[in-house]
């Protein structure tokens, strides 16, 4: 199995393992690139981005537009986009692998109840 695929099922299991994740889309796949949106509510989602030619992987945050955080993995070194300063890279050392879309979703969740980030009126909450 590719890792397109295995990024696939993660996000797909993600439905299973996780509260906040209502529903996934394919963006875009082309050769061996794949973009899908992991929708939270409306407004609010995660971009994931897995690029297996340059080994790029990408996971994003986004509410109204902006990402508000966001954990990169470039060059096998992991950086993080700190929530309040989604413009600076931190470094990460430790990654996020096993499992890298469902550990950023932890560090998600754990977000939205820390800064209540979802609105009250929101189905997922």
């Amino acid at each position: 199995m590719n890792h397109l695929d295995e990024l696939w099922l993660e996000a797909h299991e993600a439905l299973n393992k996780t509260w906040s994740v209502q529903s996934v889309e394919e963006l875009s796949r082309i050769d061996h690139t794949v973009v899908m949106r992991l929708n939270i509510q409306p407004g609010t989602f995660i971009n994931a981005y897995l690029s297996e030619r340059s080994d790029m992987l990408s996971f994003a945050l986004i509410k109204d537009e902006q990402r508000i955080f966001g954990i990169d993995r470039e060059d096998d070194e992991w950086h993080m986009h700190p929530y309040g300063e989604s413009d600076r890279h931190e470094p990460l050392p430790q990654g996020l692998e096993p499992k890298p879309l469902l550990r950023f979703l932890a560090r998600v969740e754990q977000l939205i109840m820390d800064h209540n980030i979802l609105t009250k009126d929101s189905a997922t909450l």
